[in-house]
């Protein structure tokens, strides 16, 4: 059994959203177990997303990389992505508005090609027709734009692409966030097996916590383990860490903030004043599945104790065995207690 409340009080939560940095993040790990990018490969066999597939995702995918290599958060990745679908609706093309007899504004003939469509004084022909290359290109200019957070998604690529009509990209603004978003997850639940191929982790067998890596409950080293990127003060094994990122994006894109995260790993000292502080609702110490660092506890957004028909709840229930967590029988009303709607753990992805 586990802590009935854990909840965390007068701490500012560090809602930095570095999930937001799309999969560096989960190269970030204390141990540095887990690493993962967005793999164009991957992206390319995805289910088509808001009209776009195979290689148009593939090249999504190469803008995002090249985003968050720079430090770049989902905001400015997803510009990225819009002005692509706003100039080549995401394909590589070899041309440009040339063959519609466009020129430049002092009448000589526009020599834009790409994903960007980028003319000529942008780099070579070869770094045009290079993804990778040319959305770093982009990124480049976007962040010399001043105060380029500040202005709408369409202004700012406007601001780079330096277009004729400034709002000319914002009806791509949608179908480009659902594209990052669906990608994000997508790399991120790859991201999940790179960390369960290289950590020393149990193959998941679709019960709960137990021992792993050799280490005693509430004896793991942190150098073991990765924070949770939008509570970093939290930490779960590795794969765990990796499939909660999974599900938050979703989680995210649903509710418009990340899970509110109260617990994650809890050493044997931990586990010891919680026992103190709340005596026949918390597991003996060197018991709990919180020990394991593959159990987390969820609050409401103002970090208080959810219950069954909260309707963060109703979603885990109908969403988290996708991610590999569950909530526990014993938890569950008519379990042998104590009921905890709020306490949810890490079985891992079958």
């Amino acid at each position: 059994m586990n802590v009935r409340r854990w909840l965390t009080v007068g701490t500012a939560f560090v809602a930095a959203v570095v999930l937001l940095l799309v999969l560096p993040a989960l190269g970030a790990s204390v141990g540095g177990a887990c690493t993962g990018e967005i793999d164009p490969v991957t992206a390319a066999a995805h289910e088509p997303v808001a009209g776009y597939k195979g290689d148009q995702l593939a090249n999504a995918a190469e803008i995002m990389t090249a985003g968050s290599k720079m430090g770049l958060d989902a905001r400015a990745q997803t510009i990225g992505v819009m002005t692509a679908m706003g100039e080549s609706s995401l394909k590589n093309i070899t041309y440009g508005d040339d063959i519609n007899g466009v020129t430049n504004p002092d009448g000589s003939p526009t020599s834009s090609i790409g994903l960007f469509q980028q003319q000529e004084w942008w780099g070579t022909v070869a770094e045009r027709m290079n993804p990778a290359t040319a959305a770093r290109l982009f990124f480049e200019r976007l962040v010399k734009v001043t105060g380029w957070e500040n202005l709408t998604p369409s202004a700012a690529a406007h601001a780079v692409q330096i277009n004729a009509d400034p709002n000319h990209y914002t009806k791509w603004y949608n179908a480009a966030a659902e594209v990052v978003n669906a990608l994000t997850t997508a790399g991120m639940i790859q991201a999940t097996m790179n960390c369960a191929a290289a950590g020393d982790y149990p193959p998941p067998t679709g019960d709960g916590p137990g021992e792993w890596g050799g280490y005693d409950n509430g004896q793991i080293p942190v150098s073991a383990l990765q924070q949770i990127p939008w509570a970093p003060r939290y930490l779960l094994r590795a794969d765990a860490t990796a499939a909660l990122a999974a599900m938050n994006v979703a989680f995210r894109s649903q509710f418009g903030y990340d899970l509110p995260i109260n617990d994650g790993y809890r050493d044997y000292a931990g586990q010891v004043e919680a026992k103190r502080k709340y005596g026949n609702d918390a597991a003996e110490p060197g018991t709990s599945n919180h020990g394991w660092a593959l159990a987390i506890d969820i609050g409401d957004r103002n970090h208080w104790a959810i219950g069954f028909s909260h309707p963060i709840y109703l979603w885990l229930k109908a969403n988290a065995g996708r991610y590999g967590w569950a909530h526990p029988d014993w938890a569950e009303p008519g379990g042998v207690g104590p009921d905890e709607a709020w306490h949810w753990e890490y079985y891992g992805l079958l």
